[in-house]
């Protein structure tokens, strides 16, 4: 503050006389500063001022019709306001509650979701097979990370290959000759948690091997099993894994506490296919044993579904209240967990050759929706339309691809069906094709957007 605005010194005092007025005169500054609470006023004061002035006598001269319509616009935009935002928050709460109905549904196996009616055959162009020098032998099982990013694929040869879905090309690889403690032949089986912390892998022996899939670091390994271990599948959203063997057993083990939890005895021959979903429960195939098991491990109970005859090889939850299975005599089954007859059967699904039946090799589901797939080696996978309320199966299209399908499965969004492919059945060496190469096949399904 400049100190030429004070005067300096003492101030000198005027003493009036007796009946004497004393008038104070203050000498007139040229352009003198203006003073307001000690503080000289800036340009942008004397602008805001006049601003202020200029508003006021605006407002001034208006008529009282235009202060009405300048007052009415002004409660108008306010109103607009106060929608938009009321507005936003319903969409924000008829998303959420959309969002936990179709969680409540998908727990109760209520959801139904039908989207096979928007689904054309794929192309020739949307057909590609990757393959890598580890996987020799033929693919026996794949797992897609729950993202769509990543795939894992087992071969015969003993190996694990990581790849990246988005560039079609391998990541890494766990190899019989380099991770030989813990790969013991044949991969039999591959499973991944939803938040791809945890890989599991089985092969030719009874132990299941648990690795990091960032870094495929081993980190654990379950012992148990008295056979070889043919099925991983883990509990969505969870790190709860249950396992089938041909020990004739399913057990259920933690990956939390890396611990063993329990066993669950009935199948009378080897376990061939094993499934879960939300629900503390297990599906299993019995094989020969011709009999499908749901697990209601909570209840500690069992409910037993009778198949036809041969081997139930392959089984798949489409929802929690309804599955299908494939067998080796060239049936697929679909089933409510609330009836132990099938609600429809498919007799030859893949054809036969030499008036044999051909086996099915593999089932994939789209959950709770209207789809499925099923794989053999007659050279196609083929898709099929769940109708009329669970009471009938319809073919929709077919792919074309040589070799035996071994394993498959959907992406979440049910874009993309990946395929593991060989040149022999995964569980044997009964048939070979020559022609057929070793490979993860990556079908493209075109999807009609209403």
């Amino acid at each position: 503050m400049s100190s030429s605005f004070f005067l300096k010194g003492k101030t000198r005092q005027v003493h009036k006389r007796k009946g004497e007025r004393i008038t104070k005169k203050t000498p007139k500054k040229p352009n003198a500063p203006n003073l307001e609470n000690g503080h000289e006023s800036s340009d942008s004061d004397l602008d805001l001022k006049k601003f202020s002035d200029a508003e006021e006598s605006e407002s001034d001269h208006e008529t009282a019709e235009q202060k009405k319509l300048r007052l009415a616009k002004k409660y108008l935009e306010e109103i607009e306001k106060e929608e938009a935002k009321r507005a936003e928050l319903k969409d924000l709460d008829d998303a959420v509650e959309k969002r936990l109905q179709r969680d409540y549904l998908e727990q109760k196996g209520k959801l139904r979701v039908e989207v096979a009616d928007n689904y054309t055959a794929p192309t020739e162009n949307d057909v590609k097979l990757i393959r890598a020098k580890e996987h020799r032998l033929s693919l026996t099982c794949v797992c897609i990370s729950s993202d769509g990013a990543f795939a894992f694929t087992g071969c015969k040869s003993g190996s694990v290959i990581k790849w990246s879905l988005r560039e079609k090309k391998k990541l890494g690889s766990l190899t019989y000759k380099t991770h030989s403690k813990y790969l013991k032949g044949g991969v039999t089986s591959i499973a991944l948690t939803t938040d791809f912390k945890y890989l599991a892998t089985s092969d030719s022996s009874p132990d299941i091997q648990i690795w990091d899939p960032h870094a495929l670091k081993h980190i654990h390994t379950f012992k148990g099993h008295k056979n070889i271990v043919v099925g991983l599948v883990f509990r969505k959203n969870t790190h709860s894994l249950y396992s089938a063997s041909k020990d004739r057993s399913a057990k259920s083990w933690s990956l939390d506490e890396m611990a063993y939890v329990e066993t669950l005895f009935g199948h009378q021959s080897p376990i061939t296919s094993i499934d879960a979903l939300t629900r503390e429960r297990a599906v299993t195939a019995g094989g020969r044993d011709t009999t499908i098991r749901v697990w209601k491990i909570v209840e500690e109970s069992q409910l037993v579904f009778n198949g036809p005859v041969g081997s139930v090889d392959e089984v798949k939850l489409l929802n929690e209240e309804h599955f299908v299975s494939g067998s080796d005599n060239g049936s697929i089954c679909l089933w409510s967990v609330l009836k132990k007859k099938p609600l429809c059967t498919v007799t030859e699904a893949h054809g036969s050759e030499n008036d044999v039946p051909r086996w099915i090799s593999s089932l994939a589901t789209l959950l709770n929706s209207d789809i499925f797939a099923s794989g053999s080696y007659d050279n196609h996978i083929r898709l099929w339309k769940i109708a009329d309320a669970y009471r009938n199966i319809k073919p929709m299209f077919s792919v074309e691809i040589n070799g035996f399908v071994n394993s498959m499965q959907f992406t979440s969004d049910g874009q993309q069906l990946f395929a593991a492919v060989g040149q022999e059945h995964k569980a044997g060496r009964w048939f070979k094709q020559a022609a057929a190469k070793n490979g993860l096949l990556i079908v493209k399904l075109p999807v009609k957007l209403k």
